[in-house]
């Protein structure tokens, strides 16, 4: 799995809340003042970061939204977005600190689905040696294919197998 940039994320967070397969800006504008107001912080967020904040502006009628673009395009001007870790400025609205917080989330969530798949390697390698398990059997047993497994088990390459597979593995060497 990749992790995702900014604007991928952004753009596949307004298709979710909006319901609509649209990454129109004059449509999501006008969804978010009328009836879809959670669009609103990704809206501004997408307008940022593809650099259509003076299209989107041209869209709004809503006065405070209006100032809120020119606020935040201000200062998100210093701010990398792809970068989930660069300086965050405590002076942002909480809602548009939440919308970034969830962005940082989804581009951690790789190293916390590696971490979680190491954590189990070592539990079934270690299990394997207690057990005297060959990989064959694992892989015959759980259906698996047979290069995978032997990059996972022989080598520890976490890539080759998912979550599921690399907890079955382990379950079943703890079951053997």
């Amino acid at each position: 799995m990749r992790r995702p940039n900014f604007k991928g994320w952004v753009s596949r967070e307004l298709v979710y809340l909006s319901e609509e397969n649209t990454l129109n800006l004059r449509r999501l504008a006008s969804l978010a003042q009328d009836t879809k107001p959670r669009l609103r912080e990704r809206l501004v967020l997408y307008a940022i970061a593809t650099g259509q904040v003076t299209r989107l502006r041209s869209y709004l009628y809503l006065e405070d939204y209006i100032n809120e673009l020119d606020d935040l395009a201000l200062e998100f001007s210093s701010i990398d977005l792809n970068n989930p870790n660069s300086p965050r400025n405590d002076q942002l609205p909480p809602r548009y600190v939440k919308a970034l917080q969830s962005y940082r989330a989804a581009f951690q969530q790789i190293d916390s689905r590696n971490e979680s798949k190491k954590l189990r390697w070592e539990k079934s390698v270690q299990l394997q040696k207690k057990k005297g398990v060959s990989n064959a059997q694992i892989y015959q047993a759980l259906n698996l294919d047979a290069g995978n497994v032997n990059a996972y088990m022989k080598h520890a390459n976490i890539d080759k197998v998912s979550l599921k597979n690399a907890t079955d593995i382990m379950e079943y060497l703890h079951a053997v």
